[in-house]
C-alpha cells in the first residue's frame, strides 16, 4: 500500500506539536538546542530581502504607462485607507491588554543608551546596497519603488524586466529548498520554546494569540466586506462567497501565496454577477465567449485590472502584514515596557515601509528600535503555525478588498453609501468596544496569580560551592536581630594593640555588621534566612582570614563609626556608600561593587523621573529615603526643593504610601519591584554619570594591615571572576534554584534527572 504523500504544511504542523512534547519532555534542557534555532533563523533569512527588493521592481516595471497612470492614483488611496484601518484596529486592541503584575532583576540592558529613530537613515538609501546588506528595509523598499518605476516609464527595459523575473523564479526556486528546513527548524525552535517557558509566560502568550484571533474576526469578517459594500454595489454576502474559497484555503494552509489565482477568479466571479451563485462555474478563460449576449462589456478590462492588482496587492503589506504592530505592542505590554506616544507614531512611520519585506525581519528590525528584548522573537517564531491561521485569510480579504475596490473606482462600479457607511460605522465601534472590554476582563481573570516574582526573591538563598556545599556549612554563624541581643563586646588582648587582623584570628570570629534593608546585598529571605550578596561575600572574608565562626550584628547608618571605633564589629557589609564625608570617622576597603542612581515609582511615571532637572522641577515633590543613610543625605542635596521622607523599612514607601518616590540605587529598586510588581525603576540619565560605589568600612583606628589584607582578599576575588558571579547570581538574577529547573517528564514523572 502506497503511503500518501504529505506536503510541507503538514509536515511543519508535525513539526510544531512534536516540538511541543519534546520540550515537555526535555524541560529546561532543551535550552542546549538554542544555537541550533538561531541558525536556522538565519538560514530563512538569507532569500527574503533579494526577493522582496526584485519582486518589487519587477511587479512595478512590468506594467504598461497606460495602465499605471490609470489605476496607480486609486490604488495608492485605497491601500492607504486600509493602512489606516489596519493602524487604528491593532494600536486600539492593544487596550484588551490588562493591567499585570511584571517585574525583573537588574538588567544591563537597562543601561543601553537610548537612541531616537532617524528616519532620514531609515528611509534615505545614500547607499541602497549597504541598506540591503544591513536589512534596512524601508529605505530598500523606497530605492525598489523608484527603480520599478523608473523601468515602467523606460520603453526598452523589457530586457532588463525579463532577466530580473529569471533572477526572481531562481530566488522561488531557492526558497522552495530552504522551506523543506521549515519543518526540522519549527521543530527545534518550538522544542526550546516549550521547555523552557513559564506558566506566565504561556498565558501572556496566549494573551497576544487570541487577541489576534478577534482582530483578524473583526477586520477580516466585518470591516473589510463592510468597507466594500459602502463603496460599491455589491452585497455582504456576494462579497463573503466570493473570497470564501482562497480564505479557506489560506486558513488551512497558512499561506495566502498560493491562492492568488483564486483570488483573482473570486474577483471576477463578482464583477460578472456570479458570486452570489454558489454552483455557478466560470468557464476556462480562453474558451469563455467574452462578447455574449448578457455579459458585461467591462469583464475583459476587470479581469486584466485583477491580473495586475491581485500580484501587485500581495508584494504590499495590507491588514495580515501589519500584525507584527500587534505583536510588537503586546511585548512592550509583556515586558512592561509600554510605548509611549511618541514611540507609537515611530512605530508606524517606520514599521509600514519595513512590512514590505518579511515579518520576521521586521519583527527583529522593530524589537531593536523600541528597544524591546530580543528574545521576544522567538516567541514570534515559536507561535508561527497558529499565528498563519489568522494572518493568511486576513491577506487573502486584504488582497481582494483593495482589487475590488480599485476596480470599481476605475470602471465606474465605485457608489459611496454615506447612510450606511455611518451607520456601520457607530455599529463598528460599539462592537469593538464590547470585544475589547471582553477581552480585557477575560485576560484579567486568566493571568491572576500567576505573578511570582515575590516567589523568586523569598526562594534565593547562598549559592553552594562547587561540590555542592552552602557557605554555612563550615563556618559557625549566629544571626543577631537586635542589638541588645549583642553580647559585650571581649576587649582584645594587650599583646593585639590596634591590629586588628590579629584580634580577629585569636578570637576565631569575624563580626560583620549588617543592615537588611538592602535587598539583594543583605536581606531575610523566606525562610528567615540571612543571604544576600554582601553576606555571601562576608563567608568567603572570613574563610580568607581563616577563622570558624560569623557574628552578623545589626547597625544603622547613623552609627556606622561608632560601631566600628566600639569593637561592635570589625567590619560593616551592608552596601555603604562611599563619600567624602564618612573618610573622616572610618576607613573604606576597595570598591566592590558599582551601582547607578534612580527611583522606584508607579507605573507609568517612569520617563518622568529620568531627568534630574525634571525632577526638580516638580512642585512638592516627595521623595523617600531609608534614613539614617548617605541616600537620605544625597537625596538632600540633589533636590532640595522636593520634601524628603525618611522610611525604616521599604513597608513605608510601598504600602504606607509615604511618598511619590523612592531614591535608591537602581540595583537595589529592580530587586524592590519583583516584589512590588506595580512599581517600576528609573535609571536617572546620563546613567554613566550617576554613579556611586559599594565599599567595606573598617575602624579608623584599626592597622593598615587589616585593610591590606582585606583589599588583598578583593583583589583576588576580582582577579578569579567571583565578584562578577556574585554580580551574576544577586543583581542580574540568574539563579538556577530559582529560575528553574522547569517541569519536565525526564525529571517530574520518570526522575531520570535532578
Amino acid at each position: 500500500m502506497k503511503l500518501p504523500r504529505l506536503n510541507i504544511t503538514v509536515w511543519i504542523l508535525a513539526g510544531f506539536l512534536l516540538g511541543i512534547l519534546t520540550g515537555l519532555v526535555f524541560g529546561d534542557l532543551s535550552s542546549a538546542m538554542k544555537p541550533l534555532s538561531e541558525a536556522f533563523i538565519k538560514i530563512w533569512q538569507i532569500t527574503i530581502l533579494p526577493s522582496v527588493a526584485i519582486s518589487l521592481i519587477v511587479g512595478i516595471g512590468s506594467l504598461k504607462r497606460d495602465t499605471a497612470k490609470k489605476i496607480a492614483v486609486k490604488a495608492f488611496l485605497v491601500i492607504l485607507m486600509i493602512w489606516v484601518i489596519g493602524t487604528i484596529g491593532y494600536f486600539t486592541f492593544q487596550l484588551a491588554f490588562p493591567p499585570h503584575e511584571v517585574a525583573s532583576f537588574f538588567s544591563t540592558q537597562d543601561l543601553a543608551p537610548k537612541t531616537g529613530i532617524s528616519l532620514i537613515d531609515e528611509f534615505i538609501p545614500s547607499n541602497p546596497f549597504s541598506s540591503l546588506s544591513e536589512g534596512v528595509i524601508p529605505a530598500t523598499v523606497l530605492f525598489c519603488l523608484f527603480l520599478g518605476f523608473a523601468l515602467m516609464l523606460d520603453n526598452g527595459s523589457g530586457p532588463i524586466v525579463s532577466v530580473l523575473k529569471i533572477l526572481l523564479r531562481a530566488l522561488e526556486n531557492m526558497t522552495h529548498i530552504i522551506a523543506w528546513t521549515f519543518p526540522p527548524g519549527v521543530f527545534v525552535i518550538t522544542t526550546v520554546m516549550a521547555g523552557t517557558i513559564t506558566i506566565e509566560g504561556f498565558l501572556q502568550l496566549q494573551v497576544f494569540l487570541i487577541t489576534l484571533a478577534a482582530a483578524a474576526v473583526l477586520l477580516g469578517l466585518v470591516v473589510l466586506p463592510l468597507l466594500v459594500t459602502c463603496l460599491t454595489t455589491f452585497t455582504y454576502r456576494e462579497i463573503l462567497t466570493a473570497a470564501s474559497r482562497p480564505m479557506i484555503l489560506a486558513f488551512s494552509t497558512g499561506t495566502e501565496f498560493i491562492t492568488l489565482p483564486q483570488i483573482s477568479e473570486g474577483v471576477e466571479k463578482l464583477f460578472s454577477g456570479q458570486a452570489g451563485k454558489p454552483d455557478a462555474i466560470i468557464r476556462d478563460r480562453d474558451t469563455r465567449n467574452e462578447h455574449a449576449p448578457g455579459t458585461d462589456p467591462r469583464l475583459p478590462e476587470v479581469r486584466s485590472f485583477s491580473e495586475i492588482l491581485v500580484p501587485i496587492a500581495y508584494t504590499f503589506p495590507l491588514l495580515g502584514g501589519l500584525v507584527p504592530f500587534l505583536f510588537i505592542l503586546f511585548v512592550a505590554w509583556m515586558y512592561n515596557s509600554p510605548l509611549d506616544l511618541l514611540q507609537q507614531l515611530n512605530l508606524i512611520v517606520v514599521g509600514i515601509p519595513s512590512f514590505f519585506g518579511s515579518s520576521k525581519i521586521s519583527v527583529i528590525s522593530l524589537l531593536d528600535l523600541m528597544r524591546l528584548p530580543a528574545d521576544a522573537y522567538n516567541l514570534y517564531i515559536s507561535s508561527g503555525i497558529l499565528r498563519q491561521a489568522f494572518v493568511a485569510p486576513l491577506s487573502v480579504i486584504s488582497i481582494f478588498s483593495f482589487s475590488v475596490i480599485t476596480i470599481a473606482l476605475t470602471t465606474g462600479r465605485a457608489q459611496f453609501r454615506g447612510k450606511r457607511a455611518a451607520v456601520l460605522f457607530v455599529l463598528f465601534l460599539a462592537a469593538g468596544a464590547v470585544v475589547i472590554a471582553g477581552l480585557n476582563m477575560g485576560f484579567a481573570g486568566m493571568l491572576a496569580g500567576t505573578y511570582q516574582g515575590g516567589d523568586h526573591i523569598s526562594a534565593i538563598s547562598l549559592p553552594p560551592d562547587p561540590a555542592g556545599n552552602r557557605p554555612d556549612a563550615f563556618v559557625n554563624t549566629t544571626v543577631y536581630l537586635r542589638p541588645e541581643d549583642v553580647p559585650p563586646v571581649r576587649p582584645p588582648a594587650a599583646t593585639t594593640g590596634n591590629d586588628k587582623l590579629r584580634e580577629i584570628r585569636e578570637r576565631g570570629s569575624l563580626r560583620v555588621g549588617y543592615n537588611s534593608n538592602n535587598v539583594p546585598f543583605v536581606f531575610f529571605n523566606g525562610k528567615g534566612e540571612l543571604v544576600g550578596y554582601d553576606v555571601e561575600m562576608a563567608y568567603d572574608l572570613a574563610r580568607f582570614l581563616n577563622v570558624s565562626q560569623i557574628e552578623f550584628v545589626p547597625i544603622k547608618g547613623s552609627t556606622l563609626a561608632s560601631s566600628l571605633d566600639s569593637g561592635y564589629c570589625d567590619i560593616v557589609m551592608a552596601a555603604v556608600m562611599v563619600n567624602e564625608k564618612r573618610f573622616e570617622t572610618m576607613k573604606f576597603s576597595d570598591p566592590v561593587v558599582t551601582v547607578h542612581l534612580g527611583f522606584v515609582v508607579p507605573d507609568g511615571r517612569k520617563d518622568a523621573f529620568t531627568q534630574l532637572d525634571d525632577v526638580r522641577k516638580m512642585h512638592g515633590v516627595r521623595i523617600a529615603a531609608f534614613n539614617n543613610t548617605a541616600a537620605a543625605d544625597m537625596a538632600r542635596a540633589l533636590f532640595p526643593d522636593a520634601v524628603i521622607v525618611p522610611i525604616e523599612t521599604r513597608e513605608d514607601f510601598f504600602e504606607k504610601k509615604t511618598a511619590d518616590a523612592l531614591f535608591v540605587p537602581a540595583e537595589e529598586g529592580y530587586t524592590l519591584t519583583l516584589l512590588y510588581p506595580f512599581y517600576d525603576v528609573a535609571i536617572i540619565q546620563p546613567y554613566d554619570t550617576y554613579q556611586i560605589m559599594y565599599a567595606y568600612p573598617i575602624p579608623l583606628n584599626s592597622s593598615e594591615s587589616y585593610r591590606h589584607a582585606v583589599n588583598y582578599w578583593i583583589t583576588t576575588e576580582k582577579t578569579y571572576g567571583m565578584l562578577d558571579k556574585k554580580y551574576d547570581y544577586w543583581v542580574l538574577g540568574n539563579i538556577p534554584s530559582v529560575n528553574g529547573p522547569r517541569w519536565s517528564v525526564l525529571r517530574n514523572v520518570l526522575h531520570w534527572v535532578k
